[in-house]
């Protein structure tokens, strides 16, 4: 009985007392354990659980829990022990008390070490490259009761082993509506040239026309180098990183809009992610995607250099053809590789699964660990996963940054697009992020070069679902 529950078998035992304090520190534990995790739903709950008190408290229950646990079983086992029994008995009950150990042994040392693995993960991936103008959250039930928006950028870093420093490879906004979970994603082009400095940056100085040099090279995707590496001294050294600093600044300066809090993914992790997950279900366009492929100055594909397609229509991708969903532009061109960004991070959302993070728990921890960044406090956790639960219900909108030429970008027709497209009301009727679908692979892609400003969406603002 004491393998079901602590202590119960030592009541009726001349050990009462133990059994009942054992007890009583079982039910206690579990009263305490059910109030943090459901209350406000089992998500917000596990977001409590994942701050550092809430990692604490798991580490106690079940290490030291799991501890008493065993003792109870066996001082159980003692106690009911006659001593009259013959000694084939008695070791048949012993084998039997070790038996119930390991029942209850084996799961307390597997969440112990889940725990351990949490915590070590989190140490890493929460950084203290915090932004003190974030409009963060506040205590109580409501925690985004005086945030009507939030505005977080997910940054794709391509900083490989051949990569002496970080390349922005992607920058898209996911800008989130609090209060209906309605989010709209803005992918930022990587080879926008001219991106505005904001006033306080120390490049503005240096760049008060926006980001221009010589060969077209000062581009979207060199501003982190350009902060972190050409002109460190001109950054306090209590920015530990101002090419991430800088990064968020400029993403603002271009849409408009505040970024509150950032991620960083290395994409060979993003790739190792996905996998973990066990793989992510997308429509591929009609043709299909290459994988690989180089272009020549003229902007055509080099014969030989594609060594692969993804095939079209809807199904599961591994995380190597996902990757590469995600990254090839050598026959569609970057607004085509942006869009086809934002119904990858669409899937990962509605996909997302409790029971597959379960099932891969370390292999994902692991991946996390040594390939994600972010600049947001761990302790508001239960606040992100009630905002998570909001926005499976919301709509989720694209919003199509094209532009004739991106060396001469107009920003302030950016940030109307931009304003427009956050400024949509919520509608009930359009598909949300969780919605369960397998449609039809989209028109023909073109093999023809196109120019770095060409697009292939017609519409400025669209929802997500409908342009995957």
């Amino acid at each position: 009985m004491s393998t079901l529950i602590p202590g119960l078998g030592l009541i009726f035992t001349k050990a009462r007392r133990v059994g009942i304090a054992l007890l009583g520190v079982f039910v206690v534990a579990a009263v305490v354990l059910g109030f943090v995790l459901f209350k406000g739903g089992v998500v917000q709950g596990a977001g409590r659980l994942g701050t550092g008190k809430g990692l604490w408290f798991l580490l106690f229950l079940f290490a030291i829990g799991g501890l008493l646990w065993l003792a109870g079983i066996l001082l159980t086992a003692r106690e009911t022990m006659d001593l009259r029994w013959p000694k084939q008995t008695k070791w048949l009950q012993r084998g039997f008390a070790f038996v119930m150990c390991l029942l209850v042994a084996a799961p307390a040392t597997a969440a112990t070490r889940y725990v351990l693995v949490t915590q070590d993960t989190f140490n890493t991936i929460f950084t203290d490259h915090t932004n003190t103008t974030a409009h963060g959250p506040v205590t109580g039930d409501d925690p985004w009761a005086d945030t009507p928006r939030v505005n977080l950028l997910l940054i794709g870093s391509d900083a490989g082993a051949d990569r002496w420093a970080v390349r922005t490879d992607s920058l898209m906004v996911a800008s989130i509506n609090t209060r209906t979970g309605d989010t709209t994603l803005i992918s930022i082009p990587r080879n926008f040239e001219g991106v505005p400095f904001p006033e306080d940056n120390p490049l503005h100085k240096i760049y008060p026309d926006g980001f221009r040099c010589p060969q077209h090279a000062c581009l979207m995707d060199a501003v982190w180098v350009e902060a972190e590496y050409n002109h460190r001294d001109l950054f306090p050294d209590s920015d530990s990183h101002p090419g991430w600093t800088t990064t968020k600044q400029v993403v603002g300066e271009i849409t408009g809009l505040p970024i509150d809090y950032s991620v960083v993914v290395n994409l060979a992790g993003f790739q190792q992610l996905v996998d973990a997950m066990g793989g992510v279900y997308i429509n591929v366009p009609k043709g299909g995607i290459a994988i690989g492929g180089k272009l020549t100055a003229n902007g055509y594909v080099i014969p030989g250099s594609i060594t692969g397609r993804i095939p079209e229509g809807y199904h599961k991708l591994d995380g190597y053809q996902a990757l590469w969903y995600s990254r090839s532009r050598v026959e569609n061109g970057d607004d085509d590789r942006t869009r086809r960004q934002r119904c990858m991070v669409n899937a990962l959302i509605g996909q997302a699964s409790p029971m597959t993070f379960l099932t891969n728990f370390v292999s994902i921890m692991n991946v996390a660990k040594n390939n994600i960044s972010l600049d947001m406090p761990q302790d508001d956790l239960p606040a992100f996963a009630q905002l998570a639960e909001t926005m499976k219900k919301g709509n989720v909108r694209t919003v199509n940054i094209t532009t004739k030429n991106n060396a001469h970008v107009d920003f302030d027709h950016v940030r109307e697009l931009v304003a427009e497209g956050i400024g949509k009301p919520h509608d009930a009727k359009a598909p949300t992020p969780t919605s369960s679908q397998s449609p039809k692979p989209s028109a023909t892609t073109t093999t023809t070069p196109q120019s770095p400003g060409s697009s292939t969406s017609t519409t400025a603002i669209s929802d997500t679902v409908d342009s995957c």
